[in-house]
């Protein structure tokens, strides 16, 4: 049920925020050419992407939805094949990116091939049905993030040179293997993965729809683009490339096709503004730098750019509109940035600060730097975390309780669970959602279960409030998990097989060694010499703690290990019988090691105990 105060809530929005402007609605529907053909499916038969899924945001907005959220996830759902300018276009709403598509001498030129193998060939055929049958000649991938270069597989059958940025192999397997299985979990909320798609669950992830539910896989990237500056001809196309590595990604670049007048900004501009800290979980980005490299490319560019298109998103046509677009994205990162340590060398908190802090004036009208992603209370406390950390300076905070303590506190202060109903009930009679949340919350964590219900109705009506897309879908999965438990879908937050055998030696022991038991690990000394292709590790346990130095040839060993890096994966599973594994010295050592180790399961409890 849907509160009175949130309609109204809904209402002041759609008053305050110029929502009718067709400007977005001409650009997002600009150049369209042929629509993809859904379902996309799996090779067992399961659904990986339809643009079906979203044909209920061609009605009006329901009570259940921020106008201004759903006004963009209108925009984000326009799908196929769009015409950028003679010689480029972009496949979008297949996947959560957009595909670019440049016409070279001999074949596309693909930029950024999606998220899965299968959504990334549909958006090849449509191409090809469209524009007529070439191979593919070159692809580029902007920057480590899996949405962006997943779906290599699908396009790249004709073997072309795959162009990244430097230092890509250095994070794009390795960014998210230390703590995967938490980022993984989390995830799954952030994208709504979960959640029922329409009016009342997802309807839109920010920066695109949702993430495909396909075959994720790798090839490995033949060549690098090392420096700002730096130029290339890629099959008969001129880029001059501009670096972007440690804004929205820790390697990246954004690229000018000087012949065309289009400059690609990856995914440090789009049509939202984006997050300084993701709240699936990653290191915190720097938003001082993020604006300073859009302004570089601004200045470096402008004058030889007409129209600016994004790896997420609609482009921006027109050189005046390219500027102002490009001037408001830069200044949503450095207000951000700024307002954020004014405040805090006030001696505000990162609670305080994103409390207190309102959204400059030009947002009124700069929608396209709106929070339907990232918001501007969030990225405070991000920008906060990144110079100050965690920890706020208040001796209270030394020492926090954890949830399940401080919640069975709070209930026996306020005597009985009844009480805090009643107080929650009251708080949001008044409108109060932050405060009755915050009171069932300490309910449901004291395992009182009569707090999960009112909860999870309080969690959906901040969601149908919610301007931001993925916070929208963090409230709502919350609430599901009230309703129905920690959600567990086949197929998710699997391990992207081809991507985990670039790990090098030294990653791949380290994520191993965070799964050690330290229980179990109590009095226990042991070290195994691995061999894996000719380059060697030596793996100790000592004092709980598991180290392995690369390298090591000389040290003392319970038992030497030899094997290929498939044996390593097989390892992750706690699989010793690996075929062509050999082993000398004390065979038991492997399986005492390996039994040393936790198994993630990746439907952990979130939003209860």
């Amino acid at each position: 049920m849907v509160s009175e105060h949130t309609i109204v809530a809904n209402a002041a929005v759609a008053a305050q925020l110029p929502l009718a402007r067709n400007d977005a609605e001409r650009d997002a529907a600009h150049g369209w050419l042929a629509a993809l053909k859904g379902p996309v499916t799996r090779a067992d038969g399961g659904v990986v992407w339809d643009p079906a899924w979203f044909d209920f945001l061609q009605g009006d907005c329901p009570d259940t939805a921020n106008p201004s959220l759903w006004r963009h996830a209108q925009l984000n759902a326009k799908h196929g094949l769009f015409e950028v300018t003679e010689g480029v276009w972009q496949a979008r709403g297949c996947d959560y990116a957009n595909m670019t598509i440049i016409r070279g001498d001999t074949g596309w030129i693909l930029v950024d091939p999606l998220m899965t193998t299968e959504s990334s060939a549909a958006a090849l055929a449509l191409v090809n049905d469209t524009l007529g049958q070439r191979p593919v000649s070159a692809v580029l991938v902007t920057h480590t993030h899996p949405d962006h270069f997943a779906g290599l597989r699908g396009v790249t059958s004709d073997n072309p040179p795959i162009y990244a940025p430097e230092h890509f192999m250095d994070y794009a397997a390795a960014e998210g293997v230390l703590g995967g299985n938490h980022t993984s979990r989390r995830a799954v909320d952030q994208f709504g993965l979960a959640l029922p798609i329409g009016p009342e669950g997802m309807i839109d992830g920010g920066i695109g729809k949702t993430v495909a539910r396909g075959t994720r896989g790798f090839a490995r990237p033949t060549d690098y683009i090392k420096a700002t500056g730096e130029t290339r001809t890629i099959d008969g196309v001129a880029f001059e490339f501009l670096m972007a590595s440690g804004t929205e990604a820790p390697a990246e670049f954004t690229f000018l096709l000087p012949d065309h007048s289009v400059l690609c900004m990856a995914e440090v501009c789009t049509q939202t503004m984006h997050n300084v800290l993701t709240p699936r979980g990653a290191e915190v980005r720097d938003p001082l730098l993020w604006a300073r490299v859009i302004d570089e490319a601004l200045c470096r560019f402008k004058d030889r750019t007409d129209i600016l298109i994004n790896c997420h998103n609609w482009p921006v046509w027109g050189r005046g509109n390219v500027e102002q677009f490009m001037l408001e994205q830069r200044d949503i990162y450095k207000f951000t940035h700024d307002q954020t340590l004014r405040l805090a060398n006030h001696g505000m908190g990162p609670d305080e600060i994103a409390a207190t802090l309102d959204e400059p004036d030009f947002l009124s009208e700069a929608l396209h730097a709106r929070g339907y992603y990232g918001t501007l209370a969030f990225n405070a406390r991000a920008t906060y975390q990144k110079y100050y950390g965690f920890f706020d300076g208040r001796p209270v905070s030394l020492n926090a309780l954890p949830p399940e303590q401080l919640g069975a506190h709070y209930v026996k202060a306020l005597g009985r669970v009844t009480r805090v109903l009643e107080l929650a009930e009251k708080a949001v009679s008044e409108g109060n959602l932050q405060w009755a949340a915050t009171l069932l919350n300490h309910a449901v964590f004291a395992q009182e279960d009569s707090a999960k219900a009112p909860l999870a109705k309080v969690y959906r009506n901040m969601a149908y409030a919610e301007e931001s897309a993925i916070m929208r879908n963090i409230y709502l999965a919350g609430a599901q998990e009230l309703d129905q438990g920690a959600p567990r879908l086949q197929g998710a937050g699997g391990r992207n097989s081809d991507l985990a055998a670039t790990l090098g030696l030294k990653d791949w022991f380290d994520a191993m060694a965070v799964r050690l038991n330290a229980d179990k690990a109590r009095d226990v000394s042991l070290a195994i010499r691995f061999n894996v292709g000719g380059d060697v590790v030596t793996v100790s346990i000592a004092r709980q703690t598991e180290f392995a130095r690369i390298g090591d040839t000389s040290s003392t060993v319970d038992c030497a290990v030899t094997l290929d890096a498939a044996g390593l994966e097989g390892f992750a599973a706690g699989n010793s019988d690996t075929e062509g594994l050999t082993i000398t010295g004390d065979k038991t050592a492997l399986t005492k090691w390996l039994d040393l180790h936790d198994t993630f399961d990746l439907w952990f409890n979130i939003a209860t105990p």
